[in-house]
């Protein structure tokens, strides 16, 4: 009874508590409350320590990937606000007629003292090279600036080959009067860039009175060669240029202090002797001028005028016919020089018709040179021919009456003994 009861009473509450609860579900839905979060049911005992743990599958192992070979990285890109630099137009002047350039090792054209080599050039440092016949290598590195406009190369002359080339008696007489001018620039350049040693005051004084030499301005020459003699005592080249512009002023005696200078210095130099020879042979000392002179042969000097001069002092000598035997080859075509000597032969040997028809001839083909004129009216002179002999002495010191040809002196005494006499 009791237990009915109770089973009654909580019935009862049960189905009120339901009731209740589905109301208010009902009442909260009508006034949009949300539903209430239902109870989280209550977790599942743990399993007992006797128990065992089901056994957990296993995972099968991904698969072994093959190794990618690891590429090299890309250069950093330029930024996109930096262009290339652009090269530069630049113009390469030369102080020579004519010049190959290189940049590095490669020739990248011709430049020439009148046509500049126009090139384009990257901003940065290049090494550039120039070379010329006759001149040293030029090679310089500079440095390429946005402001670099020109190039200007100067090459030095190469003054020991020109020197070799003048002390050979095969291409003395080949040096021109443009090796000489550029001898003058360059010891000028090195001498206005600051460089004052004696050597490049004495190139440009040697240079500058061979050109003088070379008009035949001896008041130029003799100065300038006599100051690069003081600069350079030893220097063969100097003494012996300044020896030819004194025989060119004829002044023998100098000449032949200056020529002996030379052969001290340089005694193989063969044009010294032969420029001794000369000297020698108008102060009147003709032995010594045919050694000389022969001395200057032996070494390999050779000019036009050798035999010419050796037959001048062996007329001298009184070796008359060893002179005419050195005429001998001269005489295809004979200069006035040549038949006046041959005459001289001829009249030292008492030959006087053969004599007279060389200085004849002589005359024929120079009628302005004083020599033959001196040696008809010489020769007529001693033959006592004194009427005979007056017009020609008389024309010879007209034709020179400073003496440069002929003993203007001794003629004019001649003529005056010429003009007392009868005949």
């Amino acid at each position: 009874m009791l237990v009915g009861l109770l089973i009654g009473l909580m019935g009862g509450n049960w189905s009120e508590a339901s009731c209740l609860a589905q109301e208010s579900n009902i009442e909260r839905r009508l006034k949009g409350e949300p539903k209430p979060a239902e109870p989280a049911p209550d977790p599942e005992p743990a399993p007992t320590s006797d128990r065992k743990a089901a056994p957990r599958p296993r995972t099968p192992a991904p698969p072994r990937k093959k190794p990618v070979p690891v590429a090299e990285p890309a250069p950093p890109a330029a930024p996109p606000d930096e262009a290339p630099p652009k090269p530069l137009d630049i113009l390469v002047t030369v102080n020579v007629p004519k010049a190959d350039i290189l940049i590095g090792e490669k020739v990248v054209g011709v430049a020439r003292r009148d046509q500049p080599l126009k090139l384009q050039l990257l901003p940065g440092v290049v090494r550039i090279s120039a070379t010329s016949e006759n001149y040293l290598p030029f090679s310089q590195e500079v440095e390429i600036i946005p402001e670099t406009k020109r190039l200007d190369i100067a090459l030095d002359y190469d003054v020991g080959a020109l020197f070799a080339r003048y002390e050979n008696p095969r291409t003395t007489n080949l040096v021109t009067a443009e090796e000489w001018e550029a001898l003058v620039e360059t010891a000028n350049r090195h001498i206005e860039a600051g460089d004052l040693r004696i050597e490049y005051r004495a190139l440009g004084l040697l240079g500058q009175g061979q050109l003088a030499l070379r008009i035949g301005d001896t008041a130029s020459a003799i100065p300038r060669l006599l100051e690069a003699t003081r600069l350079v005592p030893a220097s063969s080249i100097a003494n012996y240029a300044l020896g030819l512009a004194y025989l060119a002023a004829n002044q023998p005696a100098e000449a032949t202090t200056a020529f002996q200078r030379a052969i001290a210095a340089n005694p193989v130099l063969p044009m010294a002797h032969y420029g001794l020879g000369l000297a020698l042979l108008r102060r009147g000392q003709s032995r010594e001028a045919i050694a000389s002179l022969e001395r200057a042969e032996a070494l390999g000097y050779a000019p036009p005028e050798l035999p010419l001069q050796l037959a001048r002092a062996l007329v001298a000598q009184r070796a008359y016919s060893a002179a005419i035997e050195r005429l001998r080859p001269l005489m295809l075509s004979p200069s006035v020089e040549v038949l006046v000597t041959l005459g001289d032969a001829y009249a030292g040997q008492k030959k006087t018709d053969m004599a007279r028809e060389a200085y004849e001839t002589a005359l024929q083909r120079n009628p302005s040179s004083p020599l033959p004129h001196a040696r008809l009216g010489e020769m007529l002179f001693r033959a006592k021919k004194y009427k005979e002999a007056r017009p020609y002495l008389q024309q010879a010191v007209e034709l020179d009456p400073d003496g440069q040809q002929v003993n203007t002196t001794e003629l004019r005494t001649l003529l005056q003994k010429a003009a007392g006499k009868k005949k």
